[in-house]
């Protein structure tokens, strides 16, 4: 009962709208376009996978997977351009 609870808050907690990410020289910022239509507070973004297909992400804290059914095809390739660091 306490594994359904805690899975249904986590599923309950987890993030609504749009990332918009932003690059400011190397550091990469993104901030939630809420369902209302207003901006969340700027955050850090840091990748920490980048796979074939799968891109794994921190937003502040919080971590995010990006899978390819998540955002348009032109999207996702315009991110893994973003985290993609000359040289790898």
């Amino acid at each position: 009962m306490c594994v359904a609870f805690v899975l249904w808050r986590q599923y309950l907690a987890q993030p609504e709208g749009v990332l918009q990410l932003t690059k400011h020289g190397s550091q990469l910022s993104g901030r939630w376009l809420l369902v209302e239509g207003e901006l969340g507070k700027e955050l850090p973004v840091r990748f920490d996978y980048v796979g074939p297909w799968l891109l794994g992400l921190y937003v502040g804290a919080e971590r995010l997977w990006l899978w390819p059914d998540s955002l348009p095809g032109a999207s996702h390739r315009a991110v893994r351009r973003l985290c993609h660091r000359p040289g790898r």
